[in-house]
């Protein structure tokens, strides 16, 4: 399988070197010059807090015109909920947090990316299921359609999900193979569009499936 075409952003150029020195040497990548990050597959980007230019940035790759979408990988000290929220919407399905990984870390989660097993940080997913029950307090949305294109199988995966239970955790409860579970997953994704965990979930419950 061809390397992930990658490109590095960072606030300070020591990072971005240092980043691009480490990338230049791992054969699972391709590292792409300077000033083309809209034509990776996967963007790392490196910054200490995540600020409003942290975001620009993201948006701006997200809106740039390619032939498939740019995904992001971000390291960082610390990000709010609320900009983690914002940032998934650009495209970010990766978060490392640098005070707690080193590089390794950063490149698995580019190389999940390409797996559909990056998913955003336990805050993210929380943070979107409380958001969503008060959403599903108020009135109830249509559920008819997108609950029929949930099969029953997906569903008992997503309550499980929903709960905090990993996958592995999930496959125990449910007597698959963990394998058996991220193919479950991976399927439910592809065949619905949706970009991961977090986001399938968000759909169950808008749905009414959870």
């Amino acid at each position: 399988m061809a390397g992930i075409s990658l490109a590095v952003l960072a606030s300070d150029p020591i990072t971005r070197e240092g980043a691009r020195s480490y990338f230049q040497a791992c054969s699972q990548v391709r590292l792409l010059e300077p000033g083309r990050p809209s034509e990776a597959e996967v963007v790392a980007m490196f910054a200490t807090q995540v600020t409003e230019e942290t975001l620009v940035s993201m948006r701006r790759l997200s809106a740039a015109p390619s032939r498939s979408r740019t995904w992001i990988v971000l390291s960082a000290d610390g990000i709010s909920e609320a900009r983690m929220l914002r940032a998934v919407r650009y495209g970010l399905v990766g978060f490392v947090p640098r005070t707690r990984a080193g590089m390794e870390s950063v490149l698995q989660a580019v190389l999940d990316s390409r797996k559909r097993r990056a998913e955003p940080p336990d805050v993210l997913v929380q943070s979107l299921l409380d958001q969503l029950r008060t959403l599903r307090d108020g009135p109830q949305e249509s559920q008819g359609p997108d609950m029929a294109r949930l099969k029953e199988r997906e569903v008992e995966v997503l309550k499980l999900l929903a709960k905090g239970f990993d996958t592995a955790e999930v496959a125990d409860a449910l007597n698959y193979s963990e394998r058996t579970i991220k193919n479950i997953l991976a399927g439910m994704t592809d065949r619905l569009g949706l970009r991961n965990r977090a986001h399938a979930i968000a759909y169950a419950m808008r749905s009414g499936a959870l």
